[in-house]
């Protein structure tokens, strides 16, 4: 293990802290350095999704390991990383199998069977175990198997993949020097500033810097006119924490790649569907590798996707999985555009709360008629329905 990833491992009460919490997944990230290297992977023009895999493998080695692992380690560490995005995926699979998505999303396959059914109800081992009353026929797959369950499962080096970053506890502003410098909290904020007064000819007290953000001090100090040297512990920091911060956002994102992948055409978005819900992603990736005309719950999913707040505008890839993706230039389709021309092929032409709007647009309109006019149609309606 190298020195860097010593310094970053959690104590015992931190990782309790952070395996008991998914939440943390959904952090946004906003400084400048993170959204630079987020906006060079958007510009990426290949929509493959391997390929996207394969470029974040890339940034991560000449971003995260080359130059702080030597020899065996500057080999494994990238295959460790792929390895356990391919896990993540796998272990999404195993706890969202295609008939329960295809339960949960109905129309996109006819399997009626329920993973409840498979794993607690139909477990001979439970059967045996317990009898039909016991507590045990209550439980919920999706529960029992769910993230901080895979997560305690993991073993540290695995789990090292998904920690939060931490802010060097010392940092100096000159290292050389070794004078002027700050104790910092894990999330950097400033616990005490020594020597920064005569450092700066008091233009910056020590005291005033109490309890602010690492970030804070550093644009202070250059308010100030106080030149920091090149490659000095304070922005080093920030930036190793950055760096930090958008390898585990994208090795997430990654994670959805795959299961878009390993799904195909129907199963692989909707189950990234699933995952971008829960652990904080961009919902309008798998629905933009999600349309395959083929697909009768298609409408169904789109539905799903604009309820959980999806836009009409987004613009979405035609047939990804068809192969010509591979090579070719695909062609694109926006949710509005399909929910304008294609119906639900499923047992109704639309959903509930397509009905329920509809129904809302005709009272709205209904409204605006003449109340004369409307009295005479009741009336008709009635005479029609008593005959």
């Amino acid at each position: 293990m190298s020195l860097k990833k010593e310094k970053m491992m959690f104590n015992s009460v931190e990782e309790k802290m952070m395996f008991n919490s998914v939440d943390k997944f959904r952090e946004k990230f906003k400084s400048p350095i993170v959204k630079a290297m987020t906006n060079d992977f958007a510009n990426i023009r290949n929509v493959n999704l391997d390929a996207k895999v394969d470029n974040f493998i890339d940034w991560y080695f000449k971003n995260m390991v080359e130059g702080h692992y030597i020899g065996i380690g500057e080999i494994n560490m990238p295959n460790d990383i792929r390895n356990f995005i391919e896990k993540m995926a796998v272990w999404y699979e195993l706890r969202y199998p295609n008939y329960e998505i295809n339960r949960l999303m109905p129309c996109s396959g006819q399997e009626a069977i329920e993973i409840n059914d498979v794993m607690f109800n139909s477990n001979k081992y439970i059967n045996d175990l317990f009898d039909e009353n016991a507590d045990v026929r209550a439980l919920d797959w999706d529960e029992f198997y769910n993230a901080n369950a895979f997560i305690n499962s993991l073993s540290w080096d695995e789990r090292y993949f998904l920690e939060n970053p931490r802010y060097r506890e010392l940092v100096y502003i000159d290292s050389y020097r070794r004078s002027a410098h700050l104790h910092l909290t894990s999330k950097g904020f400033v616990e005490l500033a020594e020597e920064i007064g005569s450092y700066t000819n008091f233009k910056v007290k020590d005291d005033e810097l109490r309890g602010m953000h690492i970030k804070d001090v550093v644009n202070l100090l250059k308010e100030k006119g106080i030149s920091l040297p090149s490659g000095n512990e304070l922005e080093e920091t920030i930036k190793d924490v950055e760096k930090w911060n958008y390898q585990k956002e994208e090795m997430l994102n990654c994670v959805m790649y795959r299961i878009i992948e390993r799904g195909g055409n129907r199963i692989g978005p909707r189950r990234a569907f699933l995952f971008a819900k829960e652990f904080g992603r961009n919902i309008d990736i798998p629905m933009t590798y999600g349309v395959d005309y083929s697909d009768p719950g298609l409408r169904n999913f789109i539905i799903e996707y604009i309820k959980a707040g999806g836009s009409k505008d987004l613009v979405c890839y035609i047939g990804y999985f068809s192969g010509a993706s591979q090579s070719e230039k695909i062609d694109t389709v926006s949710v509005g555009e399909i929910l304008r021309t294609r119906h639900n092929d499923c047992a109704t032409k639309f959903t509930p709360e397509e009905t329920a709007l509809h129904q809302r647009l005709v009272n709205a309109l209904a409204s605006q008629i003449d109340p004369e006019i409307v009295r005479i149609e009741k009336a008709k309606q009635l005479s029609l329905e008593k005959k």
